[in-house]
């Protein structure tokens, strides 16, 4: 069963990002959105402050194609099991939220997102997104 959510489109530059990027991640994955020409997964976004829980990279892609917007999930820390990975902060959804809201990012991979139910994939024309 998938979750049962629709996608919004929304200007990436209005999402909150808490996490740093791995380079060669965002090269590989700007390299096949750019030749399958598909947006395939959304990004999920906390509903009540645009903190990005999962797609960084995804984001990063956006950011640096300038796309006009991005399919996004939004969703509630109550809809997802979180926990903290990072090495010396034993972090909470509270926590990354507030770092987003300082435009403070933590080291990649800090925080894990488990969803309920699998995410639908969007397969959106890469076309449709820079309108």
């Amino acid at each position: 069963m998938l979750l049962n959510k629709t996608l919004s489109f929304l200007v990436p530059s209005t999402l909150k990002p808490n996490e740093e990027i791995l380079p060669d991640r965002v090269a590989w994955l700007s390299k096949k959105i750019q030749t399958e020409q598909l947006w395939r997964v959304p990004i999920t976004v906390d509903s009540r402050s645009m903190s990005i829980m999962d797609g960084h990279h995804r984001y990063t892609v956006a950011m640096q194609l300038g796309l006009a917007k991005v399919p996004c999930l939004l969703l509630s820390y109550e809809e997802v099991e979180f926990w903290s990975t990072h090495p010396n902060i034993q972090l909470t959804p509270h926590m990354v939220v507030e770092y987003a809201n300082k435009g403070i990012r933590l080291p990649p991979k800090s925080t894990r997102h488990q969803f309920k139910t699998p995410l639908p994939d969007c397969n959106v024309s890469l076309k449709l997104l820079f309108d």
